[in-house]
Formats: C-alpha cells, sequence, structure tokens
C-alpha cells in the first residue's frame, strides 16, 4: 500500500470521528436543550408585573433551562416596548433570576391617551402617579428636547407634578406651565427645566405658601393673593 493511499485512508478515519464526535456533542446540547427552568425569579420591574416581564421575554414554565440567557434574549429585549435590558443569572438548581432595567414613564399625553417613556416612544398603560401633558407641542425638536429634559427630572418630583401645559410666548418658545399636586405654578423652559429638582427646597423657603414660582427667566415666587 502507498503512502498516498494511507494518508487518504487517515483523513477519511479523521472525517469520520469528527462527525461523529460532532454528532454526539449535538444531541447531548439537545438533550440539554429539554430540561426545563424550575423557577424564575424577577427583580427591579417597577411598571411591568412578573408575568407581563415573563410574556414579553417570551419566557414560561416550558422554557428550555439553556436558552434562556442574555444572548438568547437579546431579540426580545430588542423588541419589547417597555423593557430597556435584562441581566440572565442562572444556577445549578435550574433556577433563573432577571434583573430588569425599564423604560422610564414621564407623563400621559392626554391627546394621544399614551404613556411618553424617556426615549420618546409612547405605549398603551395606565398609570396614575404620571404628570399629565394636556395639550400638544408642535415643533418636534420642541418635543425631543423636552423629553430628554423629562428624563433627568428626580421620580420624587415627577410624582408632585400633576399637570403639564405647554406654554410658548413670543421669547421662548420651549416654556412650560407646571401644576403641582400642593396648589403651586411653575413656569420652566426646557433649558432650565431640571431646576425643577430643587423644588422642595424652593417651596420650603417661602414658607410653604401657594402661589407661581418663575424659573424660566428667573427664580422667583409670587404668592397668591
Amino acid at each position: 500500500m502507498t503512502k498516498k493511499k494511507k494518508r487518504k485512508k487517515l483523513k477519511v478515519k479523521s472525517v469520520i470521528i469528527i462527525i461523529l464526535l460532532l454528532c454526539v456533542l449535538a444531541g447531548i446540547f439537545y438533550l440539554l436543550t429539554l430540561i426545563n427552568v424550575r423557577t424564575f425569579y424577577i427583580k427591579n420591574n417597577k411598571y411591568l408585573s412578573d408575568d407581563q416581564v415573563l410574556n414579553e421575554l417570551k419566557l414560561d414554565n416550558n422554557s428550555s433551562f439553556l436558552l434562556t440567557s442574555n444572548i438568547f434574549k437579546k431579540n426580545e429585549v430588542k423588541n419589547s416596548s417597555l423593557i430597556k435590558s435584562v441581566d440572565i443569572k442562572r444556577n445549578l438548581n435550574l433556577e433563573v433570576t432577571i434583573d430588569v432595567v425599564e423604560y422610564q414613564m414621564l407623563y400621559y399625553d392626554a391627546l394621544n391617551k399614551k404613556v411618553v417613556l424617556e426615549n420618546g416612544k409612547m405605549v398603551d398603560y395606565t398609570n396614575d402617579d404620571l404628570p399629565v401633558l394636556i395639550n400638544k407641542i408642535e415643533d418636534k425638536k420642541v418635543l425631543e428636547t423636552f423629553n430628554k429634559k423629562m428624563s433627568k427630572i428626580d421620580l420624587n418630583v415627577l410624582n408632585m407634578i400633576n399637570e403639564i401645559t405647554y406654554s410658548p410666548n413670543g421669547i421662548d418658545k420651549e416654556r412650560f406651565l407646571f401644576s403641582m399636586n400642593d396648589g403651586n405654578y411653575v413656569y420652566l423652559t426646557c433649558t432650565k427645566l431640571t431646576k425643577i429638582n430643587d423644588y422642595k427646597k424652593i417651596i420650603n423657603s417661602v414658607e410653604n405658601k401657594n402661589g407661581i414660582l418663575y424659573l424660566d427667566y428667573g427664580n422667583y415666587f409670587v404668592p397668591k393673593e
């Protein structure tokens, strides 16, 4: 037998062995995918219930433990309207912990009857704690800027805002009037919108009187007569 024929036989055997190994590995992988998750633990979800999180990620009691991971759930997160990101961790007890980061809800758009998220998207959702934008912001650039600034407002302050009115004038087309839950009103522009984060401190300095706080072109308070 020539050396060339021996080499060919060795190559054929090597190929067969590799194919068999791949088949075995594929079989083991398939069998592992049949093992289901025993328990799901959902963390840090504020808006979505545990069941809603699982539904968004297309997970249930029949989900494969092996295929429940960050890598395999990228598309579901990308297509979700409320889930910004997830961190999925598994343990040897077939338990899966899902740490959820949701898009922050900014306000309820009364005209469109939808909730506006920090990324500017609108979703169907009921949240009575959100401020209500009662009129339309015609200028798209103003709307985009307004949403970006709103996402920087502290949540405890956001919950104190009752209604928002887009109130442009001849000087500033980015002017807004905030109606607060305590009966006060605050004028703001987009460039100074985050000043509302100091609301409690400012109101305490005027002895909790009711009136109008001007933060658009200054920083002064006019009490109600």
